[in-house]
């Protein structure tokens, strides 16, 4: 009896915190699908957490890997990695040159990354962008699985659509990543044509929410911009429903679950055609370049510009993308079928 209830249970590892799990679209994702195979999930975030009696060990982050992929190896029990964000990625900023990723990380992490990735029995990454790098670092089995979007939550209504909006944390590094500075600097453009334009920065407060706050004063445009702390995952959908436009011009995205989220409530995107965005968005989003307020704010200014009708097809378009190619059912196909082969019953 004690082995048929070990042979369903799973540890669903990430070093996120528990906290940070239960707020992350993509982590919660996973966990229904797991527990809708029929396995009984086991979260945990430390190695003290990890359970040594599970059929297999399904992670996210290369780097924090390491933790369960030792139990599993210990146990000769199966692992399958996300290897989901910037720090599987080879890449510099497109400015300064300056390395990002795994080129930023410290040994022991390259370490850890690289040893996960080799060694793990499958390593998933989100988009086809992934792929290159993730290879290059040395994983032997990859298989891209796309982020799903939870369509029946997020959904268009009939909402005053108000809002420019963005969402990423107010962190020097997360700011920089995220263009956030360049999408303030367009402002004093938009609200030229658009004086009442109301933009949204949505994100948890970090070191950099001042000199934002800052930048903002000075172009004399704090009256335009709101900054609000990070909000409880079920409000998000709220926030792209009542949005008019969506912004995320990233230096690179491993995907862009915001941006599908937004895409799922007919909200338009501005992106920069940089990491997988275009993979996610195709030809239906407005491409900005992403080091250039200017171009940034003549296409803000064309968005505004479209009329209702136009605004209402490319919703629908948007919304039809997400529902044919990045739905949870989606996602949880493809992951029953990896489980399959590796041969978890």
């Amino acid at each position: 009896m004690k082995d048929n209830i070990s042979k369903r249970k799973v540890c669903f590892f990430s070093k996120s915190g528990k906290e940070q799990i239960l707020r992350e679209q993509y982590s919660i994702q996973d966990i229904n699908i797991l527990e809708e195979l029929g396995y009984e999930v086991i979260i945990a975030t430390k190695f003290s957490e990890i359970p040594w009696n599970c059929s297999f060990y399904f992670s996210w982050w290369a780097s924090g890997s390491i933790l369960p992929f030792i139990v599993a190896l210990i146990t000769r029990k199966p692992i399958i990695v996300v290897a989901g964000g910037n720090e599987a990625m080879l890449y510099k900023d497109s400015v300064s040159g300056k390395p990002k990723g795994y080129l930023a990380t410290g040994f022991i992490k390259k370490i850890a990354v690289k040893t996960t990735l080799k060694f793990s029995n499958i390593v998933i990454v989100v988009s086809d962008f992934m792929k290159k790098d993730v290879l290059k670092l040395g994983a032997r089995k990859v298989i891209k699985v796309y982020n799903s979007v939870n369509t029946d939550k997020f959904i268009p209504n009939n909402l005053d659509r108000e809002e420019i909006t963005t969402i990423f944390r107010f962190d020097r590094d997360v700011v920089e990543l995220k263009r956030g500075m360049i999408l303030i600097k367009a402002i004093p453009l938009v609200i030229k044509q658009f004086p009442n334009q109301i933009f949204t920065f949505i994100g948890g407060y970090g070191d950099a929410l001042e000199e934002m706050k800052t930048l903002a004063k000075n172009l004399k445009v704090e009256n335009n911009i709101r900054f609000i702390n990070e909000i409880p995952n079920e409000e998000i959908v709220f926030w792209m429903q009542k949005s008019k436009i969506y912004v995320q011009i990233s230096d690179t995205e491993t995907f862009g679950v915001a941006v599908a989220e937004a895409m799922s409530c007919e909200t338009p995107v501005l992106i920069s055609k940089r990491g997988a965005l275009p993979e996610l968005v195709g030809n239906l989003g407005f491409y900005a370049n992403h080091n250039n307020y200017q171009d940034v704010s003549k296409k803000l200014i064309k968005m505004l510009e479209m009329s209702t009708k136009e605004k209402k097809d490319l919703g629908h378009k948007l919304r039809k993308r997400i529902l044919e190619n990045f739905t949870f059912p989606h996602r949880k196909n493809e992951i029953e079928k990896i489980i399959n082969e590796i041969a978890v019953k």
